[in-house]
């Protein structure tokens, strides 16, 4: 499960990099209200810091708390980004499913970071 989790961090945040991008290009700036586009910042940058958190806890010892937060954090997250695609989709017929799947990456990562990192490390040499 951390193999998973550590995969979507990565194609996560490397996804919302490019939302971050694609937000503060010219264009974006003048047609978006200033609390839209704070929002999608805020929602990039958290995926971000949650990635490179999945990526550290890998590496070394993060509290699980924290774990348990940022994973329960990305899968109301995901959940988030699916209805108000389907609410955007039921609204103005305009159904943008790479949301869909971007929703459910989310939380997927989340639930296999939740899964991964709740126990205890298992050694391979008692099994």
């Amino acid at each position: 499960m951390k193999t998973i989790s550590i995969f979507l961090a990565l194609i996560n945040s490397l996804l919302a990099g490019l939302l971050i991008v694609f937000s503060l290009s010219g264009s974006e700036i003048h047609q978006a209200a200033a609390w839209w586009l704070l929002t999608k910042l805020l929602a990039g940058s958290s995926i971000i810091v949650i990635g490179v958190l999945t990526w550290l806890g890998s590496i070394s010892t993060i509290k699980p708390s924290l774990m348990a937060l940022s994973s329960l954090f990305l899968v109301a997250l995901g959940a988030a980004t699916v209805m108000w695609t389907l609410h955007l989709g039921l609204v103005t017929g305009d159904m943008e499913y790479y949301m869909f799947m971007y929703g459910g990456s989310l939380m997927v990562q989340g639930t296999a970071s939740l899964f991964g990192y709740s126990g205890p490390p298992e050694n391979m040499t008692t099994a």
